[in-house]
Protein backbone atom coordinates (compact mmCIF):
# COMPACT_ATOMS: atom_id res chain seq x y z
CA UNK A 1 0.00 0.00 0.00
CA UNK A 2 1.38 3.34 -0.87
CA UNK A 3 1.81 6.62 1.01
CA UNK A 4 -1.22 8.11 -0.51
CA UNK A 5 -3.79 4.96 0.04
CA UNK A 6 -2.27 4.72 3.92
CA UNK A 7 -3.09 8.04 4.45
CA UNK A 8 -7.08 7.44 2.78
CA UNK A 9 -7.67 4.25 5.04
CA UNK A 10 -6.46 5.61 8.19
CA UNK A 11 -8.16 8.82 7.56
CA UNK A 12 -11.86 6.78 6.38
CA UNK A 13 -11.07 4.53 9.33
CA UNK A 14 -10.52 7.44 12.18
CA UNK A 15 -14.22 9.19 10.50
CA UNK A 16 -15.76 5.57 10.98
CA UNK A 17 -14.32 5.33 14.74
CA UNK A 18 -15.05 8.92 15.81
CA UNK A 19 -18.85 8.94 14.04
CA UNK A 20 -20.26 4.95 14.42
CA UNK A 21 -18.09 3.18 16.57
CA UNK A 22 -20.84 2.23 18.76
CA UNK A 23 -23.08 1.13 15.82
CA UNK A 24 -23.25 -1.80 13.66
CA UNK A 25 -21.37 -3.14 11.44
CA UNK A 26 -24.24 -1.65 8.69
CA UNK A 27 -23.96 1.63 10.80
CA UNK A 28 -20.37 1.98 10.10
CA UNK A 29 -20.33 0.58 6.42
CA UNK A 30 -22.83 3.64 5.82
CA UNK A 31 -20.46 5.94 7.36
CA UNK A 32 -18.00 5.08 5.51
CA UNK A 33 -19.60 4.98 2.40
CA UNK A 34 -21.00 8.42 3.11
CA UNK A 35 -17.81 10.06 3.16
CA UNK A 36 -16.77 8.08 -0.27
CA UNK A 37 -19.53 9.29 -2.07
CA UNK A 38 -19.18 12.70 -1.06
CA UNK A 39 -15.12 12.42 -2.06
CA UNK A 40 -16.73 11.30 -5.74
CA UNK A 41 -19.37 14.09 -5.70
CA UNK A 42 -17.90 17.36 -7.29
CA UNK A 43 -19.63 18.91 -4.45
CA UNK A 44 -17.34 18.52 -2.13
CA UNK A 45 -13.45 18.26 -1.87
CA UNK A 46 -12.01 15.64 -3.72
CA UNK A 47 -9.91 13.85 -0.73
CA UNK A 48 -10.78 11.96 2.13
CA UNK A 49 -9.01 14.56 4.22
CA UNK A 50 -10.38 17.71 2.75
CA UNK A 51 -14.36 15.81 2.70
CA UNK A 52 -13.99 14.42 5.98
CA UNK A 53 -12.48 17.87 7.75
CA UNK A 54 -14.54 20.36 6.04
CA UNK A 55 -15.93 22.66 9.01
CA UNK A 56 -19.61 21.44 10.70
CA UNK A 57 -19.93 18.47 8.02
CA UNK A 58 -18.70 15.46 10.05
CA UNK A 59 -19.33 16.41 13.33
CA UNK A 60 -16.74 14.40 15.56
CA UNK A 61 -13.92 16.41 13.65
CA UNK A 62 -15.39 19.83 14.76
CA UNK A 63 -13.19 21.72 17.36
CA UNK A 64 -16.08 21.85 20.19
CA UNK A 65 -16.68 18.10 19.69
CA UNK A 66 -15.35 16.23 22.42
CA UNK A 67 -14.28 13.28 19.96
CA UNK A 68 -12.53 15.68 18.22
CA UNK A 69 -9.43 14.89 20.30
CA UNK A 70 -10.34 10.96 20.77
CA UNK A 71 -7.63 8.68 18.57
CA UNK A 72 -8.21 4.54 18.94
CA UNK A 73 -5.75 3.01 21.70
CA UNK A 74 -3.80 -0.21 20.73
CA UNK A 75 -6.19 -2.02 22.73
CA UNK A 76 -9.18 -0.31 21.12
CA UNK A 77 -11.51 -3.49 20.25
CA UNK A 78 -13.78 -1.41 17.78
CA UNK A 79 -10.42 -0.20 15.51
CA UNK A 80 -9.87 -3.55 13.92
CA UNK A 81 -13.70 -3.33 12.47
CA UNK A 82 -13.49 0.27 11.89
CA UNK A 83 -10.21 -0.22 9.74
CA UNK A 84 -12.08 -3.51 8.07
CA UNK A 85 -15.13 -0.91 7.26
CA UNK A 86 -13.10 1.48 5.34
CA UNK A 87 -11.20 -1.50 3.47
CA UNK A 88 -13.96 -2.54 2.06
CA UNK A 89 -15.81 0.52 0.77
CA UNK A 90 -11.90 1.57 -0.80
CA UNK A 91 -12.13 -1.36 -2.34
CA UNK A 92 -15.68 -1.67 -3.58
CA UNK A 93 -16.18 -1.81 -6.95
CA UNK A 94 -19.67 0.24 -6.64
CA UNK A 95 -21.14 1.93 -3.87
CA UNK A 96 -22.84 0.24 -1.00
CA UNK A 97 -25.12 2.76 -0.86
CA UNK A 98 -26.06 6.72 -2.57
CA UNK A 99 -26.15 8.65 0.91
CA UNK A 100 -24.20 11.43 1.27
CA UNK A 101 -25.43 12.96 4.51
CA UNK A 102 -26.31 11.75 7.99
CA UNK A 103 -27.48 12.67 10.67
CA UNK A 104 -27.73 11.09 14.09
CA UNK A 105 -31.54 10.29 15.66
CA UNK A 106 -30.92 12.89 18.66
CA UNK A 107 -30.53 16.07 15.94
CA UNK A 108 -32.73 18.10 13.30
CA UNK A 109 -30.41 19.70 11.04
CA UNK A 110 -32.25 22.22 8.74
CA UNK A 111 -31.25 20.40 5.70
CA UNK A 112 -33.48 17.08 6.35
CA UNK A 113 -35.99 15.75 4.05
CA UNK A 114 -37.98 13.04 4.91
CA UNK A 115 -38.49 11.80 1.12
CA UNK A 116 -34.88 11.62 0.58
CA UNK A 117 -33.91 9.01 3.62
CA UNK A 118 -32.30 5.76 1.97
CA UNK A 119 -31.32 3.90 5.44
CA UNK A 120 -31.86 3.72 8.74
CA UNK A 121 -29.23 2.02 11.39
CA UNK A 122 -28.78 2.53 14.74
CA UNK A 123 -28.76 5.65 15.88
CA UNK A 124 -28.10 7.13 11.93
CA UNK A 125 -30.87 8.56 9.41
CA UNK A 126 -28.98 8.02 5.75
CA UNK A 127 -29.83 10.67 2.86
CA UNK A 128 -29.13 11.15 -0.68
CA UNK A 129 -29.47 15.05 -1.31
Amino acid sequence: MNPVQLVRLYTLALCVWREARNQSALGMLLVAQTVENRVRDPRWPETYVGVITQPWQFSAFNKNDPNALLYPGEADTEWPSCVAVAEAVLAAPRPFTTANHYHTTGVTPAWKRDDKVVAREGAHIFYTL
